[in-house]
């Protein structure tokens, strides 16, 4: 048993899991402060207005995140730090452009006043995630650790400091997200060692991350869909809504280092495999830690069905607007089940470079979640959303399935992972 601890410890994916605990526990602790310090219509616009700050994550991860990662896994380590630096300046342009449009939506809702905030934590936000995908791309998860902690964990830090004081707003929340992603953007950047010169040559990246990028682009966008349409079938209802439905997503979330840190490890996993051999490489890495991450998962999923009341007064407390939704909770959790596997099949076929078929499954999961997701959110409510949910990822999970034994991956045209043409 030590021998195997030990062996564990030293492997990336024990490391990729404690990188990823520590940004879940980072992002987990911020959403519960603040679903306990704002009212219910407060926390729903934060919801809505940190959802799509999500979905611009998910363009910046198609267009310049991918890329690295996949050319990063390939490329020897000289090579990596100029790769680094003109995907942080494509990163810069992007997310000022990502950012103003989050800062509009924000403007609806008659809070125009968080729109700089929101550009800045956002900015700095994208080129913290561009440095950490680089050192995770060489499969350094162990380095990403300190400045995920200064980010996520930082982040936590200030917002409970501000909790602790009744200071605790939107605006300090944003200006949270801001000053600890500039920090550990910085940090990182040291640990990649880059200088003034890495930052030339950003556009020479731009037609090649495109190539690697253009379907998983199309699969983000269906999946920040699925996200996004839920919450706002709900705000058609009222902003509580939201905020109803996301106090119970917040309890699931607590599983994310698991859900994130498999798929982080199975994509350059894939990606690094070599030769004749691949095919079955990449499914046994799959295989590994899909199973792996399954075992964690499995022990809270458990409690949470058992005793959803119990844990949501844990979270929120006993006179919680929240503390009523155990059943809408132990529905929302076969959701999360279907999700974990989407995730894990979907983590396989990004690093095969098969993005395409992301897509396709994907874009399942957004016409389900329009579907079943307008009658039963705007008609139920919560209710209706937690099963429009489940509904979602299973449908997605089940064309995940079925393209897995159909073998469609040798059957499709599959897309350069590499980006200097090398197959992988």
């Amino acid at each position: 048993m030590k021998g195997y601890l030990r062996r564990w410890a030293a492997d990336a994916g024990f490391w990729s899991m404690v990188d990823q605990g520590t940004v879940s526990a980072g992002n987990f602790l911020t959403t519960i402060l603040l679903a306990r310090a704002l009212l219910p219509v407060e926390y729903g616009i934060y919801a809505i207005l940190f959802a799509l700050m999500l979905m611009m994550y998910g363009f910046h991860s198609a267009l310049v995140s991918y890329g690295l990662c996949l050319q990063g896994a390939a490329e020897s380590e000289g090579d990596l730090r100029p790769l680094v630096g003109g995907s942080l300046v494509l990163t810069a342009g992007l997310a000022l452009i990502l950012g103003a449009a989050t800062g509009a939506v924000a403007a609806l809702f008659h809070r125009a006043f968080l729109a700089p905030w929101i550009l800045l934590a956002l900015l700095f936000w994208l080129l913290q995630e561009t440095t950490r995908r680089a050192l995770m791309a060489r499969l350094r998860h162990r380095e990403a650790v300190w400045g995920d902690a200064v980010s996520y964990l930082g982040q936590a830090v200030c917002i409970g400091y501000l909790f602790a004081r009744h200071g605790l707003t939107l605006r300090a929340a944003f200006v949270a997200m801001a000053a600890t992603s500039a920090a550990a953007a910085v940090l990182q950047a040291a640990q990649l060692k880059l200088t003034l010169p890495d930052f030339c040559g950003a556009f020479r990246l731009v037609p090649r991350f495109w190539s690697a990028g253009r379907w998983v682009l199309l699969a983000n966008i269906a999946q920040a869909f699925v996200g996004q349409a839920l919450l706002w079938f709900l705000a058609l209802v009222g902003t509580g809504e939201v905020a109803l439905f996301q106090s119970l997503v917040n309890v699931l979330r607590i599983t994310n280092p698991v859900m994130f840190s498999v798929g982080n490890i199975i994509l350059p996993a894939v990606a690094a495999a070599e030769g004749g051999t691949q095919g079955a490489l990449a499914l046994r890495a799959s295989r590994r830690y899909g199973l792996q991450g399954a075992l964690l998962l499995s022990p809270y999923y458990a409690v949470v069905f058992i005793a959803p009341g119990f844990v949501l007064r844990l979270f929120y407390g006993a006179g919680s607007a929240y503390a009523g939704l155990g059943v809408e909770l132990r529905i929302l959790i076969l959701g999360y089940v279907f999700a974990y596997l989407g995730n894990v099949i979907g983590s396989y076929y990004y690093g095969l470079g098969k993005s395409n078929i992301v897509f396709r499954c994907q874009l399942i999961g957004a016409v389900a979640t329009v579907v079943a997701g307008l009658p039963l959110a705007v008609g139920t409510g919560v209710l209706g959303a937690s099963i429009a949910y489940d509904l979602t990822f299973a449908a997605q999970a089940l064309a995940f399935v079925w393209f897995l034994r159909k073998g469609t991956a040798s059957t499709l045209a599959p897309y350069p992972a590499r980006l200097d043409g090398a197959r992988f």
